[in-house]
């Protein structure tokens, strides 16, 4: 039952909030696919076929989808997801706002303040904190950050900004460093397990890591050991690790449409593609090929680690494949160097938090950590 579906109805006589599931699949996609964003000219959809729910069961241990319906017909619909991370050290529950997809005839109706009341109020009794992403610019969503004029709702802050630089594969690029970067093997797990330990515990809404639960999380995300690379210093000691994953059995960038604002960088690429070995730009309704680099951690945090891991991944994947990969962190963090000098370009997203606990709404967050792959 939904926690305040009577006072929803009062609100938008309408539409109804009603839960959702696989059985909406279909439509949901759908949805999706008729709700693009637009970047530069580009018309993209961030197509998660075949099932909109794999997301949901790859990250979260509890979710609510909720549905905005007119009659039968299902005009949008939202997520909440909740999981494990730490916050300044402990083990707390966290709540993200996700998927949040809306027809155009049925915008302007407030219908995500009904999800988000809905959403806040089974959230009260499972976590404490709250996060959301969402592009910079993208106004209705941004409408609700700060606001303090709502009682249902607590006050959102952003913390920081996330900071997607998505590394083109295009000009050839040497390693001509002391590191050697190569494909993890089972030795590796020790020392792949302590590097991201560290990196997490220094990090908020970081994750835990522990050999056990490490196995069994590659075995549920299909991931082989070998798609893990490590660096390792002169005295053959591992001190860098990350994972290149090809994210597109459940995620994928779409074009939908190209507008002329977007032929010069297009007339750009199409030209590059005939001097360098790079995969040709996707024609319509066709999608991006893309490695998204997650589960990194590298020895003092040192940027030049991590370029020398961005390096060799980008050495090994030039060549037609993949379009690019896309290497995130928020925007306050100095690992960005690590990809100084690699053509690459940068999404920029607001990183909202709350907090349902209002002795603990102001505390300070440092380095949020936000896994890319499940965005």
């Amino acid at each position: 039952p939904l926690y305040l579906r009577q006072d929803s109805c009062l609100l938008m006589d309408n539409f109804r909030l009603y839960p959702v599931d696989s059985s909406h699949n279909d439509r949901m996609l759908a949805i999706l696919e008729h709700s693009p964003i637009n970047a530069n000219g580009l018309s993209l959809c961030f197509d998660k076929s075949p099932d909109i729910f794999r997301i949901s069961e790859l990250k979260y241990y509890d979710c609510m989808h909720l549905g905005f319906f007119s009659g039968a017909e299902l005009k949008g619909f939202a997520s909440v997801g909740f999981y494990d991370a730490l916050v300044h050290g402990r083990n707390e529950k966290i709540f993200t706002f996700y998927n949040f997809y809306i027809l155009p005839e049925a915008r302007g109706n407030r219908l995500s303040e009904l999800a988000m009341r809905e959403f806040i109020a089974y959230a009260g009794e499972r976590a404490s904190f709250g996060l959301a992403m969402t592009p910079m610019g993208n106004h209705p969503a941004e409408f609700y950050i700060n606001r303090k004029d709502q009682t249902w709702m607590p006050t959102a802050r952003v913390v920081d900004n996330l900071v997607v630089k998505s590394i083109i594969f295009s000009f050839p690029r040497k390693n001509r460093s002391s590191y050697k970067v190569r494909n993890a093997n089972l030795k590796d797990i020790p020392d792949m397990i302590r590097l991201l330990s560290y990196e997490h515990s220094k990090r908020d809404f970081g994750l835990v890591f522990e050999t056990e639960s490490f196995i069994n999380n590659m075995k549920k995300r299909g991931v082989e050991l070998s798609d893990y690379f490590v660096a390792e210093d002169r005295r053959g000691a591992v001190c860098g690790v990350c994972l290149a994953w090809d994210c597109n059995a459940f995620r994928r960038t779409r074009v939908m449409r190209v507008s002329p604002r977007f032929y010069p960088l297009l007339w750009g690429f199409r030209a590059m593609e005939k001097i360098f070995p790079m995969a040709p730009f996707p024609a319509h309704g066709e999608s991006f090929r893309e490695l998204t680099i997650t589960d990194y951690a590298v020895e003092g945090r040192d940027p030049q680690i991590m370029n020398e891991l961005l390096s060799e991944i980008y050495h090994r994947n030039r060549g037609g494949r993949f379009h690019f990969m896309n290497f995130d962190s928020c925007a306050t963090d100095p690992i960005h160097k690590a990809a100084s000098g690699i053509w690459c370009n940068n999404l920029v997203s607001h990183i909202a938090f709350t907090c349902l606990d209002p002795g603990r709404h102001n505390i300070s967050i440092r380095l949020p950590y936000i896994d890319l792959a499940f965005l």
